[in-house]
């Protein structure tokens, strides 16, 4: 009897041993043997466009802002905006080092409501890389019907090969909003 116990708590502690050996390969998956990066797909999870909250500009957003913002989003959106997020400082470094500010919007459509998350670069409100990816993300995903497994695949790894990558270290760029200025003279 003695004998089945150690033979039973040693394939438990083997068994163990194995998955705790799986889960740090799982981990290190998701880190890339280049450059020891984040796999791309996990990357593009954690910058799914959404509204963020915090950190708040100092002065939220001006008219002129709104209608640039306007100009932009009539591109890719309907007509009707229905909300324009608070302006949050900083922008993740895959969308570039000129990138300062960034805005998440919202408009109405007789089915559905579609977001778009815009950027602030070079003092202009664009749809930054992220939010470029996954608009073409979104074609694929709309497109996956009428295309085999195969193609679906080769597809989506063609796509994650072309998510955008930090480039060297974040340097913050100068915001010169007519906001902003304003904020800075009355200080």
């Amino acid at each position: 009897m003695g004998r089945v116990q150690m033979l039973w708590m040693a394939a438990v502690l083997a068994l163990g041993l194995v998955a705790l050996a799986a889960a740090q390969d799982q981990r290190g998956s998701l880190m890339s043997a280049s450059s020891m990066r984040p796999d791309p797909r996990y990357r593009a999870w954690q910058l799914r466009p959404k509204r963020r909250d915090e950190p708040l500009r100092y002065l939220n957003i001006s008219d002129y802002e709104v209608r640039e913002i306007q100009e932009v989003a009539e591109k890719y959106l309907p007509k009707v905006l229905l909300n324009i997020s608070p302006v949050v400082t900083g922008c993740p470094c895959e969308e570039g080092p000129q990138c300062t500010d960034q805005v998440y919007i919202v408009a109405q459509t007789s089915q559905d409501s579609r977001g778009l998350q815009l950027s602030r670069v070079k003092n202009a409100w664009v749809v930054g890389a992220v939010q470029q990816w996954y608009l073409k993300y979104e074609e694929l995903h709309a497109r996956v019907p009428k295309l085999n497994y195969l193609e679906v695949l080769r597809a989506e790894s063609e796509l994650y090969r072309e998510f955008p990558v930090c480039v060297g270290e974040m340097v913050p760029a100068e915001n010169d909003t007519p906001a902003a200025k304003k904020a800075e003279t009355k200080k």
